[in-house]
Order: structure tokens, then C-alpha cells, then sequence
């Protein structure tokens, strides 16, 4: 008997871009049956009729490093998220039992953050150059987590201006001794300095022979730059490794005390306070003035600001380009954020299918596409041995309803969440937390 039976729908398969009337079957988390046929009994029947299925959504940029918090997961599985990598950006915990003691609502796989390392060896002064002997430790570091299970490193350059190249190298050369890790990579530079950040980048993955992810390219590019990005990075596939990703918005959120915001942001985005508005604390929603941005770094560096800098246009095209995966960098501050949260992945596929892209295209980005990137191989399409996670979805009414104003409000459209041939959503109700801890063996 089957565990799980999917009937009456139009199946979405990302691999070969064909969408096929056919049903789907589970046992034991995998899908073991495709075909025209309905099998007779199954424990779990979900008829499907008017709707799309599709692999679950794998996000290979999300920050949920806070064994105290559930929200990102949440808010990420209600838009049809199954898998997702997070501790990016050079923030990735060590793994421990902490770590290890919450539900998950999704399968999530972490990183090994560069900041947390430099942490760990004494460096708390981002702007400092780490020593020969730092690195060594750092190295060691790294190479314990790996052993353990870690995803690769994460690394946020940005946040972190006295990082070397020589410091980068040698954890990266260590991430290429370990197989399927890479690295993922906030690159040095937004503005119209990204070029040369995204130059390093692959200089990064050609150096040290790995795969290296460069994050929310849009984000750090578009500002002028974003096709020359995109050149520099498919001129590079002869001699390197480098994938990106993007989420759909012209506008970041990050943490006022961070580099990011250091003295002379405004030259660099050509903007000023005036497209800078709080995210998160009691001063939320106020835009940001010269008065409560000094104030704010100086006694409230966590807290979130979005600024609205970026070229929507350019935003779109790096969307459209095949090679892009979509990602949302969810991140949040006491449940409080940007609407790339909730709203990511159904507002991508809005600008996309608007843009021409068809169905299969589309979700190719955020699933085939990822999990190729990832080696998770046993998702992110659909054929028998695959893993039962799955997002069954109206496309006629598929629907971001997070705003700046309200982030946290979650998409409609979306009828059921499946992971490893269990119901997690049914019609917007989280029914149960059915994820895992993955680690990369």
C-alpha cells in the first residue's frame, strides 16, 4: 500500500520541462510510482484536480543560525520550501547538540560561517588581518566541521574588510579536499566596485579548484553593473567553478552596525537616508535619519534596515538568466524583517512567468537548478527514488502578500507541502514540523 497517492494533477517536471497528467505515489518518503494509472489504496489520498505538483523548493541562501527561533522555517515552508542551506554570509554556527536539539520544519543543511571562525580563534575586529597562525587554526577548524557534516563555508566578505586573500584561500583549499562542498560567497564589494569583488570570486574557485556560490548576485550588482557581472561569469566556465543566486526584490536588509553601513554607503548606492528604512526594534518602519543612524549603530547594531537602492531592471535580468537559482536570504531579527521572508519564491515566479519564462522554466530555478548546484541528487525533480517533497499549488492564484509594511504575511496559492511523503501545510495551516538536520557525508 502506498503511503501517499497524488491524483488529477498536472505534474511539473523541471528536468525534462514537460508538465504531465499523470499520478503520483509514496512510500517510506520516496516516490515509487509515476504514471496514468490510480493505484488502489493508498493511506493518504490528495486529489490534485486544477492544481500544479511540483518538487519542493530547495533555498540555498537562508540565515537560520538561531537555535531559539522556528520563524524563517515557518515562514519559508508556507511558500512551498522543502530544503534549504543555511548559515551563509560568514555566519554558520558549529555544529552541536544546541544546533541539533530544535524540530525543524524543513530539511536544513549549514555552513561553517568564516566570521564564526575567526571568532573562535580570538579575531573579533572585522576590520583586522588574521595572522599566519589564526589561519592555520582556522583551518583546523574548518576541516573539523566538514568532518562532521558541515555544507562547506560561508563567507561574507563584506562584513568583513581585513579578511586577506591569503586568509580566504587556504579555507577554500580546504573546502576543495572534501567532496561535494563549496563555498558560498558574499562577495567584497557592492556598488560599483562589485565587478572586481565578482572577479575575485572566481579567481577564488579557479585558485583553489571548488565550487563557489556567489550570493544574491542582484543585490551587490545591480547598480549599474549586473551585466558585466553576468559576462564575467560565464566567460569564467572554461576555468572555474561559480554559480549565483538572486532574490526578487530591489531592495536589502541587513544589520546597521554591519561594514555594509559603514561611513560613505551613500556614494556607493548613490542614495541617501532617504531610501533607508528600519526593519526591526522599536524603531521599525521609521525611515533612517542621520539622528537614529548614529544612534542606531552605536547602541543597536542588530537591528534590521532595508534599503531601497537597487535597479529593478537589473533585478529582473539577472532573474531571467538560465544559470540563476532563486534564493531568498531570509533572515530575521525577534520576527521581525524584510518580505524576502514570505514572499520570495511566489513573487519570483510572478516576474518570471511575466517575463515569458514558462512553467517548468521557472521552476527549474528553484529546484532542479538548486539541487544540481547542491548534489542533492535525490530532489529537486520528479522520477521514482526521489525524495516525497513536493509543493502542490494553484498557478492561477499563486500570490506574495508579504509588503515593507506588513513582511511577515504568507503567500496564497499554495495548497499542500509535502516532506518525505508527509503532509506539513494544508491550505496555509503548518500541520506539523517534518524536517531534519541534513549533513553532508
Amino acid at each position: 500500500m502506498l503511503d501517499l497517492l497524488i491524483t488529477n494533477g498536472s505534474v511539473v517536471d523541471p528536468e525534462s520541462g514537460q508538465i504531465m497528467d499523470v499520478n503520483l505515489g509514496a512510500i517510506d518518503g520516496n516516490i515509487v510510482y509515476i504514471g496514468k494509472e490510480t493505484p488502489k489504496d493508498a493511506e493518504i489520498t490528495i486529489d490534485a484536480k486544477g492544481l500544479y505538483v511540483a518538487p519542493g523548493f530547495i533555498d540555498t541562501h537562508v540565515h537560520d543560525e538561531d537555535p531559539a527561533e522556528n520563524e524563517v522555517e515557518k515562514a519559508l515552508l508556507l511558500q512551498g520550501v522543502t530544503t534549504a542551506i543555511a548559515g551563509n554570509c560568514g555566519l554558520g554556527p558549529i555544529i552541536s547538540d544546541e544546533l541539533l536539539s530544535r524540530p525543524r520544519y524543513l530539511r536544513v543543511g549549514f555552513f561553517t560561517g568564516h566570521q564564526v571562525l575567526r571568532e573562535k580563534v580570538g579575531l573579533t575586529d572585522n576590520y583586522m588581518p588574521a595572522s599566519s597562525s589564526s589561519i592555520r587554526e582556522m583551518v583546523e577548524l574548518l576541516r573539523q566541521e566538514l568532518s562532521k557534516g558541515s555544507f562547506g563555508l560561508s563567507l561574507g566578505l563584506e562584513y568583513v574588510p581585513g579578511a586577506s586573500y591569503e586568509e580566504i584561500y587556504e579555507l577554500a583549499k580546504t573546502v576543495a579536499q572534501f567532496d561535494k562542498r563549496w563555498v558560498s560567497m558574499h562577495i567584497r564589494y557592492d556598488g560599483d566596485k562589485s565587478l572586481d569583488a565578482v572577479r575575485e570570486a572566481i579567481a577564488l574557485s579557479r585558485d583553489c579548484g571548488v565550487r563557489v556560490q556567489i550570493s544574491h548576485l542582484a543585490s551587490m550588482a545591480s547598480f549599474g553593473c549586473l551585466n558585466e557581472a553576468l559576462k564575467l561569469i560565464e566567460e569564467a566556465k572554461a576555468c572555474a567553478d561559480v554559480t549565483f543566486d538572486s532574490y526578487p526584490y530591489k531592495a536589502f536588509c541587513t544589520h546597521i552596525g554591519s561594514a555594509v553601513f559603514d561611513p560613505g554607503f551613500e556614494k556607493r548606492w548613490k542614495r541617501g537616508f532617504s531610501a533607508l528604512q528600519v526593519a526591526s526594534g522599536k524603531h521599525k518602519g521609521k525611515k533612517l535619519t542621520q539622528e537614529l543612524y548614529v544612534k542606531l549603530r552605536k547602541e543597536e547594531p542588530n537591528t534590521l534596515v532595508i534599503a531601497h537602492v537597487m535597479n529593478e531592471e537589473e533585478v529582473k535580468a539577472a532573474l531571467r538568466h538560465p544559470d540563476c537559482m532563486i534564493a531568498s536570504d531570509a533572515i530575521l531579527e525577534k520576527g521581525q524583517g524584510h518580505p524576502r521572508v514570505c514572499g520570495t519564491f511566489p513573487r519570483a515566479f510572478a516576474i518570471l512567468i511575466k517575463e515569458g519564462l514558462s512553467w517548468p522554466e521557472v521552476i527549474r530555478k528553484a529546484t532542479y537548478l538548486p539541487a544540481k548546484s547542491s548534489w542533492l541528487d535525490d530532489r529537486g525533480c520528479i522520477k521514482a527514488g526521489c525524495k516525497a517533497d513536493l509543493v502542490i499549488f494553484n498557478p492561477k492564484k499563486l500570490k506574495d502578500c508579504a509588503t515593507f509594511k506588513d513582511p511577515m504575511l504568507s503567500p496564497k496559492g499554495i495548497d499542500y507541502v509535502i516532506i518525505g511523503g508527509k503532509i506539513a501545510v494544508q491550505r496555509g495551516t503548518i500541520l506539523q514540523p517534518c524536517g531534519e538536520v541534513m549533513f553532508r557525508r
